[in-house]
């Protein structure tokens, strides 16, 4: 049984990263379509995916959630690498083919948004992207992300190399925009 609701939106509930998530986790981190904009993300089979998965549980800070439409799970999304110090994370998401392009992502998004401003009090949020990944670097900018650089050849992808672009969102800009 899927775990409670951490944040609800209208269409859009994001809710903690269950061990019966495994199988949606795994299918679809497998699944070329979204692989091919995860360079960092190999293909699993479920004892490696299960050690991701304590290590998700364990780590200091980080949130993982599941994002659900009518408590069907369409993606993921992760504020990570949290330094309390700097009052900084970055923020990361993927959707499942079918979910895309149906504002999903943006809802989710904001919500995690949101909850890493108002409830956690962070300063900056910074998310990066493939160059070549239109639709996450609209994404992100749509919330206000502003490019901040630009890593030349950063990542090795279906025989090429990709650039990758960083982005940032202070928090007094969201709340200015909002």
């Amino acid at each position: 049984m899927p775990g409670p609701v951490f944040l609800a939106g209208d269409d859009v509930t994001l809710r903690p990263v269950e061990r019966e998530d495994l199988d949606f986790l795994q299918t679809h981190r497998n699944d070329p379509e979204i692989r091919r904009w995860l360079p960092r993300v190999h293909p699993q089979n479920r004892e490696q995916l299960e050690s991701e998965f304590e290590g998700y549980m364990s780590e200091d800070g980080g949130v993982n959630l599941v994002a659900t439409v009518d408590g069907d799970p369409v993606g993921f999304v992760s504020l990570f690498d949290v330094q309390h110090e700097s009052g900084r994370a970055r923020l990361a998401a993927w959707f499942e083919p079918d979910a895309q392009g149906q504002g999903y992502g943006t809802e989710a998004a904001e919500l995690l948004v949101d909850y890493a401003f108002d409830e956690r009090r962070l300063h900056k949020l910074v998310a990066g992207a493939l160059a070549t990944n239109d639709p996450s670097r609209g994404l992100l900018e749509s919330l206000g992300f502003t490019q901040e650089g630009r890593q030349s050849d950063h990542y090795y992808v279906r025989g090429e190399y990709v650039d990758r672009v960083v982005y940032g969102l202070l928090e007094t800009d969201w709340k200015n925009a909002t």
